[in-house]
């Protein structure tokens, strides 16, 4: 402590105090691992400002730089700020805080001239870590983080050792098991600490993967096939339905426009479901969605949430109360025999059957003469998929651009090639221009069992589009043109549907989902399980969770038992802690032998033979038995004893052995105890 305010007085009269080189080194190796995770969300310039900053930290040391003056650090200051209001993000949002954080850092370490500087640039390395989990929440991630922590611990405990005796190892090894013994109360305390929602909140990044877009024209689902990213995870309380009934409902566009389906206007809320579904068989599952930036969640037909922060909209789409910022679990509950909309309003009809006034003239001929020729909705749907299924139509990645006002009409009557989005949007026109209500929906379809743990994983490249047309019989059927042209992926998954060329732009990931490669594909069933776990009983740990949990430990949950169990939890924690200090601590258990000649040294020194500290075992008998004119033969026999039994680990030594020492050494000392007084 002195030495630390000496060290800061020395600073404020302008002698810098000197960090020991490996301290250094290790602080600067910590901030560079403390920083590695962010580089996704940071501009290249402020990698390349962090990285300039620790050049100059490094020819401080050298003594070849000064540290900055202080309007250098002025117009450093002032410079980052401009270049993150002028980098294109929002100057409120979290990469706008996390860029200025890590440049804040950055900038400390040039100005660092005491050993309080050094602790808070250890302390500023500690927020962003955690600024990272609100970017990434993976285990993975986690792993890693704990390793940043351990680097940054060491880092601190670095700065505590004496300038000649910094050893990165060491530091390395005591921040580690520092890290581990915080871990049982920091799992007590996630697991009773009450789940609150923060008191303010900034605007979370923007960077996820969404996969569905509230717009969609054709080829955007086409474009989303390519990515393996995960959507969503689900677990069915019985047994997974069939691939052709794992139909994921997310939006639903009614609006069309300039090529373009939109979801149009918001729709509110539904609540007459639970009792209209009374009495019918459902299929219960939890869905664990990946963030998304946005409000709607992904469910079957006919879904029931029951969880209390979703709802349903009058289009059956599920919406969270808050857009999904990281993972969302949420349990549901859907119908496949509940109707939807028997009765549909006149306004509800009007809505979806509106079309521009013009545009794509042969398609809407085309539907009128075959409604015509079918003469009821129901047979004219099936014409068209027939249609489908005989006319030479391909399913591809890679269709033929269409574009204009007439795109459709290039679509069904010229290229004839084209993903599910090209499919469903011209089924969806059809009807309308024949006078069916109908609509498209997106979502995904189908899925991918982990066989490990059981959940279905379902991927980005499971992204599709199909769909709806009313009827006063059924109200709204779902149609899946897609299955007329290419079956296989509503069977099988879009792997079954994809051409040698459509697979060949995919992905090597890609390609090793789809089992090219056994070995691989295990290995990533087996990291999506694990992964899986976390997200159920870490990332997805939220109030109903603690809730049920708590209520299996405590019985009836009040704040009473939870400080309680609290209280108890963490002092077990402390206790296994202090155990394991004290258990390192503990006497080492030594050989019967050498506790008995300790004894008998401890017993001579009274009589004035003291053993010297370099002295071992038989040089002290040895030199005693000259000092006390003990015959030699009597000493040399118990030294022989003695180094047979303490140096020679290939004889093995019974209780009769060591017995025979005791007395041995217990006449030695009778004979120094009457021996000449020294």
């Amino acid at each position: 402590m002195q030495a630390g305010r000496q060290s800061d007085k020395q600073a404020a009269l302008g002698v810098a105090y000197q960090i020991p080189r490996n301290s250094l080194a290790l602080l600067m190796i910590a901030l560079a691992v403390v920083v590695l995770p962010h580089a996704a969300q940071l501009s290249p310039w402020v990698i390349a400002v962090g990285l300039f900053c620790g050049y100059w930290r490094m020819r401080v040391y050298q003594g070849r730089w000064d540290y900055p003056r202080r309007w250098v650090k002025v117009v450093l200051v002032l410079g980052s700020v401009a270049g993150v209001v002028g980098s294109g993000i929002s100057a409120i949002s979290l990469e706008a805080a996390t860029s200025l954080l890590i440049l804040g850092l950055a900038l400390k370490l040039i100005e660092m001239k005491s050993r309080r500087d050094a602790y808070l640039v250890i302390f500023l390395s500690y927020f962003v870590i955690a600024t990272e989990f609100l970017f990434d929440q993976a285990m993975s991630v986690a792993i890693y983080e704990i390793g940043a922590t351990i680097v940054v611990t060491a880092a601190m405990v670095g700065m505590n050792q004496l300038h000649t005796r910094v050893q990165p190892l060491v530091s390395l090894r005591l921040a580690g098991s520092l890290v581990l013994q915080a871990l049982p109360l920091t799992i007590v305390l996630f697991l009773f600490f009450p789940r609150i929602a923060p008191l303010w909140t900034i605007p979370l990044p923007g960077g996820a993967v969404t996969g569905i877009s509230d717009r969609m024209t054709p080829g955007d689902v086409a474009n989303l096939a390519r990515s393996d990213e995960l959507a969503f995870r689900v677990v069915f309380e019985e047994e997974i339905p069939e691939p052709r009934d794992l139909y994921f409902r997310g939006l639903v566009y009614s609006e069309f426009d300039d090529g373009t389906w939109s979801m149009g206007q918001t729709f509110p809320q539904r609540r007459n479901l639970i009792a209209a579904s009374a009495g019918l068989e459902g299929v219960g599952y939890e869905i664990l969605l990946q963030p998304t930036m946005s409000d709607w969640l992904f469910a079957l037909d006919t879904a029931v949430p029951t969880s209390s922060t979703v709802t349903v909209t009058s289009n059956y789409r599920l919406v969270a109360r808050d857009p999904v910022m990281s993972v969302y679990r949420y349990a549901v509950t859907s119908y496949p025999e509940l109707p939807m909309d028997r009765s549909l309003s006149i306004r509800g009809q009007l809505r979806e059957l509106q079309l521009p006034d013009d545009g794509n003239p042969r398609l809407r001929a085309f539907a009128k003469d075959l409604l015509d020729e079918s003469g009821s909705v129901e047979a004219f749907a099936a014409a068209v998929l027939q249609h489908i299924r005989t006319e030479p139509y391909t399913y591809t990645l890679q269709p033929q651009r269409v574009t204009g006002a007439d795109s459709i009409d290039q679509f069904w009557f010229e290229t004839r090639q084209g993903f599910c989005t090209h499919f469903a949007g011209a089924f969806v026109f059809m009807m309308r221009a024949a006078g069916v209500p109908a609509r498209m929906v997106g979502g995904y379809q189908g899925g991918e069992i982990n066989s490990i743990s059981g959940h279905l994983m379902v991927r980005q490249y499971d992204a599709h589009a199909w769909a709806e047309i009313w009827t006063a019989d059924s109200g709204w059927q779902r149609v899946d043109p897609t299955s007329a042209v290419a079956p296989g992926r509503i069977e099988l998954g879009i792997e079954a549907a994809l051409s040698m060329s459509d697979r060949a732009i995919l992905s090597a990931f890609t390609n090793v989902r789809f089992g090219d490669w056994a070995v691989l594909s295990n290995l990533l069933q087996w990291s999506d399980s694990f992964e899986h776990r976390w997200n159920l009983w870490v990332i997805g740990y939220d109030s109903d969770i603690q809730q049920n949990v708590l209520s299996g430990l405590l019985g009836e949950v009040t704040p009473t038992r939870i400080g309680f169990a609290m209280l108890i939890g963490g002092s077990l924690s402390l206790g296994v802690v202090a155990f394991t200090l004290f258990w390192r601590r503990r006497p080492v258990k030594r050989h019967p032998v050498e506790r008995a000649f300790t004894r008998f040294s401890d017993k001579v020194r009274q009589y004035g033979y003291e053993r010297r500290p370099d002295e071992s075992p038989t040089a002290f008998l040895s030199r005693v038995g000259v000092e006390a004119n003990i015959n030699p033969a009597q000493v040399q026999l118990i030294v022989a004893q003695l180094e047979a039994v303490l140096y020679n680990p290939s004889i093995v030594w019974g209780q009769r052995e060591v017995r025979y020492i005791r007395a041995q050494l217990r006449r030695l000392q009778f004979r120094l105890a009457f021996g000449p007084a020294r």
